[in-house]
């Protein structure tokens, strides 16, 4: 018996095959890039993120015969979400705080998941959209809701203190150990952990360089010490 054959879009016909493939979702992606509206409840919350992983996969490797990550993401424009109907799915697949407006690399992380960055690396490139001011600031909430915000200062506090300011341990702790600290995390952008993540440099120290705890002691201790006798 021979495929039955669905609505033919700018030449590619559609049969049963890709329909088993991908399930009735590309016969409704088809069916809109044809003109008509989407199913009713066709983006119901059980099947989200099935619907638009199967969507994409569709479109990037079968009808445009896209299979490098590379390639898709040069292809990937507000011009390409346009041009194949895909407004409602960047709409319902939500894009992540991390990602700026007009930025639609997310998307191929649905057909590309090797490609999806960590966490560290997605707080790491806010951070640095930050400083050199892509960003005129972190994303609203970003230290605030979830249940990582504790992770994603300490993965920012380190950056600055490895990567920016190029400071070993001992240099950590020696410039972050007195008021001066504040002072360095207001110019570069990172005072805002202060204010809401930690109640002191002190915490934030310990707790981005926990192995460093008995040798931070030593340096408040000093601090310390210096402050009651009048010392510097």
């Amino acid at each position: 018996m021979e495929n039955r054959i669905y609505l033919p879009v700018d030449g590619e016909i559609q049969t049963e095959e890709n329909i088993g493939k991908y399930g009735e979702s590309v016969a409704a992606y088809e069916s809109v890039l044809a003109g008509e509206a989407w199913p009713d409840n066709f983006w119901a919350a059980t099947n989200l993120n099935r619907r638009i992983k199967e969507i994409l996969t569709y479109l990037l490797r079968d009808k445009l015969k896209i299979n490098e990550y590379e390639t898709a993401k040069g292809v990937l424009s507000a011009g390409f979400i346009e041009e194949y109907g895909l407004s409602k799915l960047v709409e319902k697949a939500g894009r992540p705080s991390e990602m700026m407006e007009g930025e639609f690399t997310y998307l191929l992380w649905y057909v590309f998941p090797e490609k999806q960055p960590s966490q560290k690396e997605l707080t790491i490139k806010v951070y640095d959209e930050v400083l050199n001011g892509q960003r005129k600031a972190f994303p609203r909430g970003y230290f605030v809701r979830g249940s990582d915000v504790e992770y994603k200062a300490q993965v920012c506090f380190r950056h600055l203190c490895e990567d920016i300011l190029k400071l070993d341990r001992e240099g950590i702790c020696r410039t972050f150990c007195n008021s001066g600290g504040i002072k360095i995390l207001q110019k570069y952008k990172l005072k805002i952990v202060l204010d809401i993540v930690y109640e002191s440099l002190f915490h934030l120290l310990s707790a981005a360089y926990p192995d460093c705890a008995t040798e931070l002691e030593s340096y408040f201790h000093d601090k310390r010490l210096r402050s009651v006798r009048g010392g510097k």
